[in-house]
């Protein structure tokens, strides 16, 4: 069970990849770069990365052990691969324009809290996205938060900076319903 005050990054790149191929916006598989901390530290199941997926109906097309590889849902195309590489985005897709979409997710709260960890959380995928490894020149750079209405409030305020304009960075907020805002 997801614990209702906040969501997970690996929950927030997931979510963006259902969107992607839901809303038929790539053309090839989604590529979602997960941190082995991320899933389970010794004993300690951080995010139930199977059970989540089976619960949305996708399923490993391998047998392996391991819950990185390719995911399938009879119900969509393309796929999810799950993979540990970084310094590529925590979500990478080729889009319907050709462009490829480069995300990096970020986890937070879900609801007010006394301390504001959005801010730094935001600050912090933006620090990330602007050191990814490799980058084309009609890459289409993101960076993915849970929404919350104080993520909402930064996201809407900060689409409007100058550099984020400029650059044509994107800021999504993604629910619990894979609903996603800024992806225009």
């Amino acid at each position: 069970m997801l614990p209702i005050d906040k969501m997970a990054e690996t929950e927030v790149s997931l979510r963006i990849a259902f969107f992607l191929i839901e809303q038929g916006l790539t053309v090839s598989d989604v590529k979602v770069a997960i941190d082995g901390a991320q899933i389970k530290t010794e004993q300690t199941v951080h995010f139930p990365i199977i059970d989540f997926l089976n619960s949305y109906g996708w399923t490993k097309i391998s047998n392996e052990n391991s819950w990185q590889g390719v995911y399938t849902n009879q119900q969509w195309q393309p796929h999810i691969q799950i993979h540990s590489f970084p310094g590529r985005g925590d979500i990478t897709a080729t889009l319907q324009s050709g462009q490829t979409l480069r995300v990096e997710s970020k986890k937070g709260p879900l609801a007010k809290s006394k301390s504001s960890q959005e801010y730094p959380l935001i600050r912090e995928a933006l620090g990330q996205l602007l050191t990814i490894e490799k980058v084309g020149d009609k890459d289409i750079l993101a960076v993915a938060i849970p929404y919350s209405d104080k993520f909402e409030a930064l996201a809407k305020r900060w689409r409007e900076a100058p550099l984020i304009q400029r650059f044509g960075i994107r800021i999504l907020t993604v629910n619990r319903e894979n609903k996603v805002d800024g992806f225009e």
